[in-house]
């Protein structure tokens, strides 16, 4: 038989020789049993209360390529807590052949083995459950107390041999500071750069970012009010910041949150990083400008090298943003309405699949060389040739051939299984967006653009395949207004391997 096997940890405070002792007594169940191992599959860190798991979710979709029969745990609570998920996995894989099997826990085929199965999945799910409930009871005695309750300390705080909380000398006054310095008017940002440049760190010793900074002017532990579940007792910890400034660093968060954000015109700038000058070659860059007359605001796209070196001799120096967008939009949802266009990148993606990588046609080659091998000795046999070299020779012989079938299989496994159903799916569904929307905009343009170049007279967009571009004319894109998407192009020509790495390393397909 052909197994893997699957490894899986709880939690955090467990340590990494849980894994190893894993792996080690499953692979000795296998050596005892002659069960080829194939790989290994772990999550660590993770609860099998929950079928969230990366490794397990991977090891479920990889049973159905039917590479291997047999699933190697542990015990059967490492593969599921929760009976629910127990048998619907079980079953999904059963339709493909493959069994779970205990390296601790001696279950027979049968009757018998079913009632203990379940069993076994039944107290693993109980023991879950009075652990949780455990758990839960004891953190809420701690919290009646105004105790800590483990995970990672507030940062301005240390915990006591009691387990209280006490203010800590060295990063206290920090956290005073942070609220002063926004409460007279420095963003986070300044903040963020003021900490990182005095050298200070989170508790876990990492570099200060600006979500460590939001989360420290919203923590209600700086006015010394605990809090775990529905239990919170103010003054039950020392206080740090004076309530009066909490209440009013809280009021400026909640204005600033309204107001437009510093950063939201420059994410609207679709195309930044794809869009560049048809002269000089360089970057075009979103900007935005306020008429003197109207006060109006105008947002457009410059070409940097008009900005910085003035050395640029393009027409179009700078391009309304909303026009141009606009035009790529439609320019791409003409491409997802042809018909022809989705059928040739299924094909493609199809044909991209089944070519087999560089390290199978050599494995397979050994594969033959060594069957040939096996086969000579074999006639020697026949022929009356027997000695111990002779016997020697077959043994070290299948012992290649079985590793060879191992690393066969194992390169099988890394190939994505794609039907043209899933392709064809994923494009169409963009036919459905709704381009007056920011979002899907920007999935439409991130998907399937490349780079769009400006000329003096026209835009040049290029997609992700191989000679892929459209030309769309100036007057064209004065007029679009995402009213139209235009009717079905030309029948594109061959997709290259980028738009399909794309669509698998954005995880959408499979």
């Amino acid at each position: 038989m052909k197994a893997v096997i699957y490894a899986r940890y709880s939690s955090d405070n467990q340590r990494e020789e849980s894994i190893e002792g894993q792996l080690r007594e499953c692979t000795a169940y296998c050596q005892k049993n002659d069960i080829t191992i194939l790989r290994n599959y772990i999550d660590r860190a993770m609860s099998a209360k929950t079928d969230h798991r990366p490794d397990f979710q991977r090891m479920i979709k990889d049973s159905a390529k039917g590479l291997f029969d047999v699933i190697i745990v542990w015990k059967l609570d490492r593969f599921a807590r929760n009976r629910y998920d127990s048998a619907h996995y079980k079953a999904q894989l059963r339709k493909y052949g493959v069994k779970v099997l205990s390296a601790t826990e001696n279950i027979s085929e049968g009757p018998e083995g079913i009632i203990l199965e379940s069993m076994l999945e039944g107290m693993a799910e109980y023991y879950s459950a009075e652990l949780s409930e455990k758990v839960i009871r004891g953190h809420t005695e701690n919290a009646l107390k105004c105790m800590y309750n483990g995970g990672t300390p507030t940062f301005g705080y240390v915990i006591d041999r009691d387990k209280h909380y006490q203010i800590d000398p060295h990063t206290a006054p920090v956290v005073l500071e942070i609220f002063t310095r926004y409460d007279k008017g420095e963003t986070m940002k300044n903040i963020r750069d003021w900490l990182n440049e005095a050298g200070v760190t989170t508790v876990r010793g990492r570099k200060i970012d600006l979500n460590f900074v939001a989360a420290t002017l919203h923590n209600r532990k700086y006015i010394g009010e605990y809090s775990y579940r529905h239990i919170v007792t103010p003054g039950g910890i020392p206080a740090i910041v004076p309530q009066d400034l909490f209440d009013r660093v809280q009021q400026r968060t909640a204005k600033n949150k309204r107001a437009p954000a510093r950063h939201k015109a420059e994410d609207d700038y679709l195309l930044t990083t794809k869009l560049f000058c048809g002269t000089c070659g360089a970057m075009m860059v979103g900007e935005c400008g306020t008429s003197a007359s109207k006060g109006r605001k105008y947002h457009y796209y410059r070409c940097v090298n008009t900005k910085r070196h003035k050395f640029c001799n393009a027409k179009h120096k700078a391009v309304k943003k909303l026009p141009i967008e606009n035009a790529v939009v439609n320019a791409v949802m003409a491409k997802v309405m042809d018909d022809n266009f989705v059928e040739y990148v299924a094909d493609t993606v199809m044909d991209i699949q089944s070519r087999e990588s560089s390290v199978l046609p050599a494995l397979r080659q050994q594969l033959q060389e060594v069957e040939r091998g096996i086969t000579n000795v074999l006639n020697a046999i026949q022929a009356g040739i027997i000695n111990v070299s002779t016997k020697q020779r077959l043994d070290e012989l299948e012992e290649h051939k079985k590793d060879i079938e191992s690393q066969i299989i194992q390169e099988e496994m890394k190939r994505p299984v794609l039907s043209r159903e899933d392709v064809t799916f994923w494009i169409c569904r963009f036919r459905k967006l709704d381009v007056s929307k920011l979002e899907e905009r920007r999935r439409l343009i991130d998907s399937f653009v490349n780079s769009v170049t400006v000329f003096d007279d026209y835009i040049l967009i290029t997609f992700n395949y191989k000679e892929g571009e459209t030309r769309v004319d100036f007057s064209e894109i004065e007029s679009s207004d995402l009213k139209s998407v235009g009717g079905p192009l030309k029948k594109t020509v061959d997709l290259c391997r980028r738009f399909f790495s794309y669509l698998i390393f954005c995880n959408i397909l499979i």
